[in-house]
């Protein structure tokens, strides 16, 4: 029997200019290197609305709270092919305001799944971006 339940995610894309060119911000997984590189992101609690999932996840896992714009990109549906699920991705575009180190690492602190990771971040070059 499949579940085929909906889960409702946001993702943030949160990019700075620094030296004449736009840089996006990825991690990785400390614990689980084998996850590869992402991007913010998580899931929307029963109690909250998009937008307040979305710098929740942001803080919870970056410890980046304050950005110079916020612009929603799009909204999708994913299938989940391992957990017989459907994932809404609600995806932004933050910009980051002021200053940023170059690389950082952030343990998260919040309750849950990712309680206790640690994400190494750093920025990209949106030009080395594949699609």
């Amino acid at each position: 029997m499949k579940d085929n339940t909906t889960i409702t995610k946001v993702m943030a894309y949160i990019t700075r200019f620094n030296s004449r060119r736009t840089e996006l911000l990825v991690y990785k997984h400390k614990n689980y290197p084998e996850a590869g590189i992402q991007v913010p992101a998580g899931t929307v609690e029963d109690d909250e609305t998009i937008e307040e999932a979305l710098y929740r996840e942001i803080k919870e896992e970056s410890g980046l709270i304050d950005f110079l714009s916020v612009n929603k990109l799009k909204t999708y549906v994913y299938r989940h092919e391992g957990k017989s699920q459907y994932h809404e991705r609600h995806v932004f575009h933050l910009k980051a305001k002021g200053e940023t180190s170059e690389r950082w690492e952030y343990k998260v602190n919040s309750e849950g799944e990712d309680a206790g990771l640690i994400f190494s971040y750093y920025w990209v070059p949106i030009q080395a971006i594949h699609n």
